[in-house]
């Protein structure tokens, strides 16, 4: 069984790559694979999952590492100033390997890194033993739970060795080795909830052949019935069964089309937990707008609405108070009121999800997935069979390739670096970088023209790939300057210090030739490692007003003929 497993999975691993990732190896593919299917429930992007992997020399024995804070992936630039109560840090540590079984070696080099890594005292500068990927990553995690340590957050911390070639059974010695390491992790979180667990083949394929959950159930009490619509009243303990996973976590796939995220301790939030916890004569519905959810289909049999695909599109705040002040009490018979409207095109969901966020002032950035300008962009690179997720995972859930998917949050990176020769924000703030209007207006408009974001997805493709073939550059150093080579590219062609997007959009880039960006990571690579090589300085102003400085030398030292 065990060996029909193994060659069950290698044939997965092939199939999946030759599909997904031809251009990465067999160890390279492995790890996002293990990942993708260990944290299946968060619905990571590739962008994401490719954000964890720290693998490299001197990782400690942790191949991916990522953090968690109320089901939200934390980020370099998380911001933790929203999160007021029940909050909820999650940190998971993965190591893959595509060869040999488990090792106890494996085990002493994660207890290791636990011992230097997760100590909350440890200056990692003296942890000159670890890479800049995997200490970045942990120190993420240290800084957010210290961040929100006023808070008393709940913290669960998971170990995974993953291994395509292992067996089933565990030695002892393993075992007692993974509980070392447990123990360890307790001792530095006392009232944490740990636990490491070894992934051979066989549970590899389980997790391959677990589908996230499409279809839910929610039992009502009342309904109003209109063609393609639902208004019901839902028992409150019913609406948390379906909020919340099996682990009694809110389900976050159930919010990705909300526009807003939990606001905190806000007067208004404070008042629905107010009700929650103390009116019991006045229903809850009574007193709150309740909730809407769009589903690609619902149906209605009996007390039970059945929903294909369901997007809670209004109503986060509500659900999560819900859910953090009340347990699944059957005696309670308060109810709250559910909209529930069902269609499966694109525009008529993209109208509902704005039009049932307009009662209250939101950023308009907030809607930015909806706008007319994200649609247009989404339907662009298609001819140049690249794809544009507006919509978190639709492109990864339609099975198309990893390297041809470019989210907004990556889009937004690469157009700051080319038309505003931002390039250090746009590695600094990966996840915060169009929060505001003004940042939003200056990157995603109308009026430019729809091949700016075109030449962009193709550059960006380009410069990874030829950043892989680098030998010398570790990935940290490769996420460090692929968006300064992309300005410098942009800068150079354009032949302007700050192109401008016309210009950038008229690029013929089958005239950019590998050699061109090889040259373009080699003028950006020199002042990187004379400022450092490291995060600080891809992230600060020096490179950024160096190769300025440098592009502007190079274009006023051309004739007027040059130039033309």
């Amino acid at each position: 069984m065990n060996a029909n497993s193994r060659q069950l999975l290698n044939h997965v691993l092939v199939q999946k790559r030759q599909e997904l990732a031809p251009e990465l190896s067999e160890q390279d593919y492995f790890e996002i694979f293990s990942a993708e299917q260990i944290l299946k429930n968060f619905q990571l992007s590739y962008d994401e999952l490719q954000a964890g992997i720290v693998d490299g020399e001197h990782d400690g024995g942790i191949d991916s590492a990522y953090a968690f804070v109320n089901g939200d992936l934390v980020y370099e630039d998380f911001d933790t100033s929203s999160f007021r109560s029940n909050v909820h840090i999650e940190l998971h540590l993965i190591q893959s390997k595509t060869s040999g079984g488990f090792s106890e070696a494996t085990v002493n080099r994660l207890i290791s890194a636990t011992r230097h890594l997760l100590d909350l005292e440890a200056n990692y500068a003296e942890l000159t033993q670890y890479n800049g990927s995997v200490k970045a990553a942990l120190d993420c995690f240290r800084r957010t739970y210290l961040e929100l340590a006023s808070k008393f957050p709940s913290l669960k911390i998971r170990y995974y060795y993953a291994s395509k070639s292992a067996s089933t059974n565990i030695h002892d010695n393993l075992e007692t080795k993974g509980d070392e390491l447990v123990d360890l992790a307790k001792a530095l979180f006392p009232d944490a909830d740990i636990a490491m667990e070894f992934l051979g083949a066989r549970r590899l394929l389980e997790l391959a052949r677990t589908l996230p959950q499409t279809t839910h159930s929610l039992r009502v009490k009342k309904n109003l019935t209109d063609a393609d619509a639902y208004i019901v009243l839902t028992p409150l303990s019913s609406y948390i069964d379906f909020i919340k996973d099996s682990e009694g976590q809110i389900r976050g796939d159930l919010f990705e089309s909300n526009v807003r995220d939990f606001q905190g301790s806000t007067e208004v939030n404070q008042d629905i937990a107010d009700t929650l916890q103390s009116e019991t004569v006045v229903d809850f519905w009574w007193m709150n707008n309740g909730v809407t959810i769009l589903a690609s289909k619902a149906t209605l049999s009996g007390d039970t609405v059945t929903m294909e695909n369901p997007q809670i599109v209004n109503g986060l705040q509500t659900s999560k108070q819900i859910a953090g002040h009340l347990g699944p009490d059957p005696d309670d018979s308060r109810s709250v009121m559910v909209k529930i409207l069902s269609s499966e095109d694109d525009e008529t969901r993209d109208k509902i999800i704005k039009a049932t966020n307009s009662q209250n002032r939101i950023q308009p950035a907030s809607l930015r997935a909806t706008d007319r300008v994200q649609r247009d962009i989404e339907d662009a690179p298609k001819t140049v069979n690249l794809y544009y997720d507006r919509r978190k995972n639709y492109y990864k859930n339609e099975g198309k390739p990893r390297d041809r998917i470019i989210g907004i949050p990556l889009m937004a990176q690469v157009i700051m670096s080319m038309i505003l020769a931002r390039p250090d924000s746009a590695r600094a703030r990966p996840s915060s970088l169009i929060k505001t209007d003004d940042d939003y207006s200056k990157i995603f408009s109308d009026h430019f023209p729809v091949s700016l974001y075109i030449n962009a997805a193709v550059l960006l493709r380009r410069t990874q790939a030829v950043l892989r073939t680098r030998s010398e550059m570790t990935p940290r150093d490769r996420t460090n300057l692929r968006f300064y080579v992309i300005y410098w590219l942009a800068a150079s062609t354009t032949g302007s210090e700050v192109p401008a997007p016309p210009s950038v959009a008229a690029l013929q880039l089958d005239q950019v030739t590998d050699d061109h960006i090889e040259a373009a990571i080699d003028a950006v690579w020199a002042p990187f490692a004379a400022l450092g090589g490291h995060d600080d300085a891809a992230k600060g102003p020096e490179l950024i007003g160096s190769l300025r400085q440098t592009i502007s030398s190079n274009l006023s030292s051309q004739t007027p003929e040059a130039q033309s």
